[in-house]
């Protein structure tokens, strides 16, 4: 896992390595009662290289709260630069609870290292104590930094932003998004930003609401003058299709942002969100991405087959791009990872969407259109101009296929060609019913269910 926050420094929980180079850097004890500090001179981290860890050893002063009646233990360590502090801690104001004896230990940007070997830091809390400071460089690790990643550019200038986000915003959505466009899983967005005042905060958000991405793309920096970054990792395929497709809006307010920048690393990589609702099936489908299905969970399918009352479905692994598909399994969003390009198939009966909502037209003569119908699990014919949501299917048969009698049936090649079979279920019976997992469901509701050894859908 990549840095999420960046005030100055990062903070990790990690089991030092036997391998580490260990160095003390500062040896106490200081005692802070109830917020007394102590000042490290900068002379102290002159042996600090790129790469390097900061573990501080602290433990609470038990006996010291308890005759002040103070029982709570609190920790900060701050950079001082121009009189402005800048908390290394990731907490409120950059203090962290301290709820037992151990270590914290710090990961190092190379930028970081450079500024305490400038400035030094101060040490200060509530009834703690810190023992000593080491510093580490794991084996190989002064190769192993942040500048591994392949940093672009997005945008550079200078934005004041405040809460008019209309007028105070920093907008790189669809075609300013430039190498957003290209963004992947485990790449970083990083803003940098200067003249942090009072309630300043950024948010990094989707441009269709402003809304921010998650909470983590969100943060109150503290005040500050100097110039300081906030990066945001990109961890989930829902919100790196937002980014790709939409690209990004930064809002906040009372700082000014210099740069946006997008660093890839080599470990980065490309996949999408696929959602299967309650009723454990649902059509998908990509504008230009080959994605791969193996060991997913769910199961892809495209109709390599139709005739009246009948939809042939075939398993498929690596699916092309722009290919419309049926997917089946339990109900969640999965992340599928995108592949290089993939033959196109041959015969596919299932007519991809894609990444926009498009408006299909009625059936005519020689293309009947067909729209799956999840909560009935069936397709339906379209019989006047339909909007088809973004990524999803519909299916085009060169002659009507409603049967005279009940509804189209699904025929699953990977299950013996059984079909699934329109049967009403009156769902006061005993006997059991199953999920197509094999799982006894107690109550059913509507979907597919194994009933009696057959297929059967509950309306």
């Amino acid at each position: 896992m990549k840095q999420i926050f960046t005030t100055l420094l990062l903070l990790t929980a990690a089991i030092i390595s036997a391998n580490a180079e260990m160095r003390t850097v500062w040896t106490g004890p200081h005692s802070t009662g109830g917020w007394s500090g102590v000042d490290i001179p900068s002379t102290n981290f002159s042996s600090l290289e790129y790469g390097d860890k900061l573990v501080f050893s602290i433990e609470r002063d038990i006996d010291g709260a308890t005759a002040a009646n103070q029982t709570y233990y609190q920790c900060q360590v701050n950079v001082w630069v121009d009189g402005v502090g800048t908390p290394i801690l990731n907490g409120e104001n950059g203090v962290i609870n301290i709820d037992n004896d151990d270590d914290i230990e710090v990961n190092l940007t190379n930028q970081q290292v450079d500024l305490i070997k400038q400035n030094g830091m101060s040490l200060n809390g509530h009834y703690v104590i810190f023992n000593n400071i080491t510093a580490r460089t794991e084996e190989g690790g002064s190769d192993i930094t942040p500048d591994d990643g392949t940093a672009s550019e997005v945008w550079s200038g200078s934005k004041s932003l405040g809460w008019d986000f209309e007028n105070n915003s920093i907008n790189l959505s669809y075609d300013s998004k430039g190498a957003l466009a290209n963004a992947k899983i485990g790449d970083i967005i990083t803003i940098t930003y200067t003249n942090a005042g009072e309630n300043a905060n950024i948010r990094i958000g989707n441009p269709n609401g402003w809304e921010a991405f998650d909470s983590d793309s969100e943060t109150s920096p503290a005040a500050s003058t100097g110039e300081q970054t906030f990066s945001y990792e990109i961890t989930e395929a829902s919100i790196l299709g937002i980014i790709q497709r939409d690209g990004i809006i930064i809002t906040g307010n009372a700082v000014t942002i210099t740069k946006v920048e997008l660093t890839t690393y080599p470990d980065s990589y490309d996949a999408v969100a696929v959602t299967i609702g309650t009723e454990g099936i649902a059509t998908y489908s990509k504008s230009d991405k080959t994605i791969d299905f193996t060991n997913s969970g769910i199961t892809a399918y495209y109709a390599s087959a139709v005739e009246t009352g009948r939809v042939t479905l075939t398993p498929i692994s690596i699916v092309p791009e722009y290919t419309g598909i049926i997917v089946r399994g339990e109900a969640g969003t999965y992340e599928i990872p995108v592949v290089t390009d993939a033959e196109p198939l041959m015969t596919n009966y299932l007519r991809a969407i894609g990444d926009w909502e498009q408006q299909i037209s009625a059936s005519a003569e020689g293309a009947s259109l067909y729209i799956f119908n999840e909560s009935d699990v069936t397709f339906s014919l379209v019989a006047a101009g339909t909007t088809v949501e973004a990524n999803k299917a519909y299916l085009e048969t060169p002659t009507d296929i409603t049967p005279a009698e009940g509804s189209i049936e699904l025929e699953f090649e990977d299950e013996g060609g059984t079909g699934i079979n329109n049967i009403e279920i009156d769902k006061t019976e005993d006997d059991n019913y199953y999920n197509l997992q094999g799982m006894r469901v107690e109550h059913p509701t509507r979907g597919i269910y194994i009933h009696n050894g057959k297929k059967v859908i509950i309306r």
